[in-house]
């Protein structure tokens, strides 16, 4: 169940980083949470053999970095007790290190930024934390047209794709959603009975697909002990998501990756095409 204690906020001086200052600080301040704020210099590790190389000392170079993070953001956090901390190595990699090291209970970013977190259309470091971390991942919107609130969440969307780890997200999301006094739906996207797929027995396949999946939700929620809406539709699944949360005028969208670190993980691409069509944030679990 949600207990954020402590809170990592990965940041790169981005205008990007700079726009997460308040949904870090609402997060913090609703959960009395710590926030660690944290800059991986991915040259540091290199700086360190410059002077062999007769490139000068790169002490002033580290220093600036170490003081630039001090400052960042500094009156926006002047609310929540925050540490400032540089690591050096390779972002991704050590985001995720540090994480579950000190056992942080979610780890909020952007989706791209300036310099490595603009690698690809999601963005390198994001998609190597996302895959590589233990605990709850959250990102902003990765389109511009967000209008999500920052100091809370009022409508609340849930994906499940009905798989073993379905069960606990659904508790879990419940309970998230209790504890922001939000309301929840819950979304599923089924790819086979896509609206364009060809049905050559009359709707019936398609219309077998949608009772076999009301039923197992319906089951779902009965063990979690829930009666909430659900909005099936088929289709692709970040496409039926995104659909809906912008339907709903959703605030957040929750999502399981709990499955990503398996050979050939079925949720992989449905997690970061989720969150790179996503128009509010998303919470991964």
């Amino acid at each position: 169940m949600p207990s954020f204690e402590h809170i990592l906020f990965p940041v790169d001086f981005s205008g990007q980083s700079s726009a997460m200052a308040p949904y870090v600080v609402a997060m913090a301040a609703r959960y009395r949470a710590r926030v660690t704020m944290l800059h991986v210099d991915e040259a540091g590790s290199a700086y360190a053999s410059w002077p062999a190389y007769g490139l000068g000392d790169v002490r002033p170079i580290i220093e600036e970095r170490k003081q630039m993070v001090e400052s960042f953001l500094s009156s926006e956090f002047d609310t929540v007790p925050t540490a400032r901390l540089t690591l050096a190595g390779e972002a991704g990699r050590t985001i995720a290190d540090y994480a579950t090291k000190e056992k942080v209970d979610l780890i909020m970013m952007p989706t791209h930024g300036y310099g490595p977190f603009r690698r690809f259309l999601l963005g390198s470091v994001t998609a190597k934390t996302l895959h590589d971390s233990q605990c709850p991942v959250w990102t902003s919107a990765h389109l511009s047209e967000s209008s999500a609130s920052s100091t809370g969440y009022n409508r609340v969307l849930c994906a499940l794709d009905l798989t073993s780890t379905s069960l606990p997200l659904l508790q879990w999301a419940s309970e998230f959603a209790r504890e922001q006094g939000a309301t929840l739906k819950l979304v599923h996207a089924i790819p086979a009975a896509a609206p364009a797929g060809l049905d050559l027995e009359g709707g019936r396949y398609r219309a077998a697909l949608f009772n076999m999946a009301t039923e197992e939700l319906e089951g779902m929620q009965e063990q979690a002990g829930t009666s909430l809406e659900i909005a099936l539709a088929g289709g692709d699944v970040a496409a039926v998501v995104r659909q809906t949360a912008e339907e709903d005028r959703a605030d957040l969208v929750i999502i399981g990756r709990g499955v990503m670190q398996a050979a050939l993980g079925r949720l992989r691409t449905n997690v970061y095409a989720i969150i790179r069509e996503a128009t509010c944030p998303v919470l991964s679990v």
